[in-house]
């Protein structure tokens, strides 16, 4: 759901197109899979859990996702159909994940551990998933009260009209107050096939964590140590799967958001797509056997356009946590959470409400060096690299073209690119430094935080030293 930001906007030709088309299956993958955990082996199946729940079997369909551009990709006849994509109005999707090898005779389709529903409202440039739990406990049309991570399998055991995915978009939708539009159905291959693709995503592991180097969960388990490293597909996936740590799931959750913000950067960076690009044809191809959608490829394409003028910074996400799910177990011993479902609905309203502060222009009466002195917002530059003095020399940079820099510190991590957060609400000074740092809105994030001692923050990464303004002004 990111957005990419072309050079231009002429209609694109074949490469382009494909290589559109490709990255954002490629970003939708992202957002999903980084959220995804397989099942731990030793969880109980779906039939130890509830017999009445047990599937019988799946059919299966040895042929690949048609990339037929105005087909859905999806191989399973009982799959909800194709829909019009209509841009004028907010588009709802669910995103799934699934272990596809989990789908064998003795124990059905398997349970789906990531459920994520995400919204887009192209004309107001508005963009927000929110994660739910898979052990909500919530309403399954026509089955009653399930864990939500259950709806699939009964949809795909007992000829659902559409399918585990269709039951699965009615229950987060009841859930939610909505009709969802559009599902993205995806497995875990796919997020190693996407790490390898741009040569591995950098993270900084925050402390030492035993990862399973393989997908199946098997042989000895890798030791990660503190500190910023690059992570191959693999290790990535076991990054973003394990939960023996202090903090379980919610480390878990802190670890996906990690690696997701990581490879969303480098996939939408200008250098990786030299390195990509002669490996499309095979990255689509292995991405699409490992997605399931009823979007057709012409309407990927045009999402991809829809979204290339919102700001990545302005998505907006959520995961229902405590107090809106509260823990316990219901009459049949499960551990489930029962979650309110107002506060749930309130969540999620307002994170369509929620925009960016709009950049305005300055009126013919006022300049904008005006607009600024009277915002007279405090600026903190902050070193986030290992060259020294660099904040220092960019604060006098900065004041030298009009910017009024009231701190110079060190950033207490290291960081691979610049970013602006803006804690007050700005947008004249912010106007003003974008000019000055030759940067766009992508750099500038909306925060909230009453700790704050600046209006404005700006730290410097390792990009900032390799490329500047600075040199040119002398």
């Amino acid at each position: 759901m990111q957005a990419y930001q072309p050079e231009n906007n002429i209609s694109p030709d074949p490469i382009r197109r494909i290589l559109l088309g490709a990255f954002l299956v490629s970003a939708v993958v992202t957002l999903l899979l980084a959220f995804c955990s397989r099942k731990n082996p030793s969880q109980t199946s779906p039939e130890t859990q509830d017999n009445e729940a047990r599937p019988t079997s799946l059919s299966s369909n040895e042929d690949q996702p048609s990339l037929d551009d105005s087909r859905p990709l999806q191989t399973n006849a009982n799959r909800p159909g194709k829909k019009e994509l209509d841009l004028d109005q907010t588009v709802y999707f669910l995103l799934t994940g699934l272990d596809k090898r989990e789908w064998i005779e003795d124990f059905g389709p398997g349970l789906t551990d990531t459920i994520i529903v995400a919204f887009l409202n192209v004309q107001e440039e508005k963009a927000g998933l929110i994660s739910i739990p898979r052990d909500t406990w919530v309403e399954v049309p026509d089955y009653g009260p399930y864990k939500i991570n259950q709806a699939f399998s009964l949809g795909e055991a007992y000829g659902y009209p559409g399918g585990g995915p269709a039951i699965l978009m009615d229950t987060a939708g009841n859930l939610l107050g909505i009709d969802i539009d559009y599902f993205v159905q995806v497995d875990f291959e796919a997020f190693v096939v996407l790490v390898d693709a741009v040569n591995g995503v950098m993270v900084d592991v925050p402390q030492e964590i035993l990862v399973w180097p393989n997908a199946e969960m098997e042989g000895d388990m890798k030791r990660l140590t503190p500190g910023l490293q690059v992570l191959p597909g693999n290790l990535a996936l076991g990054y973003v799967r394990t939960r023996d740590t202090d903090e379980g799931d919610f480390g878990r959750t802190k670890r996906q958001q990690q690696v997701l913000v990581g490879l969303q950067k480098k996939i939408f960076s200008h250098e990786i797509l030299p390195v990509v690009l002669p490996r499309l044809p095979a990255i689509y191809r292995d991405l699409a056997s490992n997605v399931e959608t009823n979007l057709t490829l012409n309407q990927i394409i045009s999402l991809a356009w829809a979204v290339r003028d919102i700001n990545p910074q302005s998505l907006q996400t959520r995961i229902i946590s405590e107090p809106v799910v509260e823990a316990g177990f219901n009459d049949r011993d499960q551990y489930v959470l029962f979650p309110d479902i107002d506060q749930v609905r309130t969540i999620w309203h307002n994170m369509q409400e929620i925009s960016a502060t709009p950049i305005p222009e300055p009126t013919h009466e006022i300049t904008l060096e005006e607009y600024v002195l009277q915002e007279n917002a405090s600026i903190s530059v902050l070193n986030g690299t290992s060259s020294p003095g660099l904040a220092g020399e960019t604060a006098d940079f900065l004041i030298a073209n009009g910017v009024n820099i009231t701190e110079v510190g060190n950033s207490d991590k290291f960081k691979d690119q610049t970013y602006i957060y803006d804690y007050t609400g700005n947008p004249y000074t912010i106007q003003s430094i974008l000019g000055v740092m030759n940067y766009t809105q992508n750099r500038l994030f909306h925060r909230s935080d009453p700790n704050t001692t600046a209006d404005i923050v700006i730290i410097l990464g390792a990009d900032w030293i390799q490329e500047n303004p600075m040199t040119e002004s002398d």
